[in-house]
């Protein structure tokens, strides 16, 4: 460890099964943006993976060592004496998700060989990697606390939504299973906390919300599209599914009824059925599989994001605020943002739609309403401020390991 100023610089070794290219999930997002935070600030970081990730993926990284655990790649030396420190329920869930105990040890291989201080497992099913690492801190970087998570999904009177409960079982028994190995999880809202703490029994959570690449993402001024909105993400995740299907059931007959000629273009990765289902006619159109959805989404006049389930915040609503453009959401869509992101908030059809009309009639309001949420963005969501907050927060741990 070293030290400039009053900053301690840590060496760090990231944990994920696998970056994929492009971003399409928010793991990917914000291990991403740590990661690059971290590095400006002066810290060593390594990264291990099961798969080799692009190079696109990890483009931008000055990265110390990069691990790979796939059997075409050589064993990190010294893995083989790696005791696994699994309890009985621990191997249970490591036979769950699948992962050879070999895998572990050479996790626990590469963060000798790099003298990491901390070793951050990010992702869903990536404890059981932490199954041989002993003397450093270890940190899940959950960002969602996936019991809640599964728990939004489910209707009362939805019966095809119960099929949510089994895995939020299973994943509540899971983060018990694996809570002593933690020192620290990372979770991106106060809600995400507090359910970590009622369902998993974890209390020594850090809040860390998302930040955005407010270079990456910056206004630029491109003809629109008359009357058009856009929505864009992982079309195979549930919270956006039920956001558009809310969004095309709900509202948007009732903004074509007020403007025949709307376009609602949607932009996004692994399309499922149901969503598939929602578009070709009325002014819905989707475009999948979109490496730089950037382009796309200057090209409308507002983003929508009619979030009925789900938690965490909201990668997309930080970029399109970066963008500069203007939004409309429910406040599902504003969960966990520091201070009061100036955007329309409804969860009214009626309301939604006069907001939306209301946007396209009137330029001056588009271009204040874009302006004011990227100023916002910028002042409160950097992955800077974000990578500060995560060392210090566990300073005390690895000073008492060291």
């Amino acid at each position: 460890m070293t030290t400039a100023g009053d900053d301690e610089h840590y060496r760090w070794l990231f944990v994920k099964e696998r970056f994929a290219w492009p971003r399409s999930s928010g793991h990917d997002v914000h291990t991403y943006g740590m990661m690059k935070a971290l590095i400006a600030l002066g810290h060593e970081v390594s990264v291990c993976t099961v798969d080799p990730p692009p190079d696109a993926a990890l483009d931008g990284l000055s990265l110390e060592r990069r691990y790979c655990l796939s059997e075409a790649n050589p064993p990190v030396p010294t893995a083989a004496a790696m005791p696994l420190i699994l309890t009985h329920h621990q191997e249970k869930f490591r036979n769950y998700w699948g992962i050879p105990a070999e895998r572990i040890r050479q996790v626990a291989a590469a963060a000798d060989e790099c003298f990491a201080n901390v070793v951050v497992a990010s992702g869903l099913n990536v404890l059981p990697y932490l199954g041989a690492v002993t003397g450093r801190t270890r940190v899940w970087y959950a960002a969602d606390e996936w019991v809640w998570h599964h728990l939004s999904l489910v209707k009362p009177f939805g019966r095809s939504t119960w099929s949510e409960l089994k895995p939020a079982v299973v994943k509540g028994l899971y983060e018990r299973a694996y809570r002593s190995l933690l020192d620290r999880v990372w979770v991106v809202t106060e809600s995400d906390a507090r359910a970590f703490r009622w369902f998993a029994g974890i209390s020594q959570t850090d809040v860390l919300p998302n930040g955005v690449d407010t270079e990456f993402y910056q206004p630029v001024t491109v003809p629109q599209i008359q009357n058009s909105c856009v929505f864009w993400g992982r079309l195979d995740f549930e919270p956006n599914v039920q956001a558009l299907q809310w969004f095309v059931r709900k509202v948007w007959p009732k903004v074509r009824r007020q403007v025949p000629d709307a376009r609602f273009r949607i932009f996004g990765f692994q399309p499922t059925p149901p969503v598939v289902a929602l578009t070709g006619r009325d002014g819905i159109d989707l475009t999948g599989n979109v490496p730089d959805v950037r382009p796309l989404v200057r090209e409308c006049q507002v983003v929508v994001l009619p979030f009925v389930s789900g938690g965490g915040i909201k990668n997309k609503l930080l970029e399109a605020a970066a963008l500069g453009m203007p939004i409309i959401g429910t406040p599902r869509a504003g969960l966990g943002l520091n201070g009061t992101p100036p955007i329309v908030q409804t969860t009214r059809p009626a309301e939604f739609t006069r907001e939306l009309v209301r946007l396209w009639s009137d330029p001056a309001e588009r271009t204040k309403r874009g302006a004011a949420v990227r100023e916002w963005v910028v002042r409160s969501h950097t992955w800077e401020a974000v990578a500060r907050a995560a060392a210090e927060g566990l300073r005390s741990v690895i000073e008492v390991r060291e």
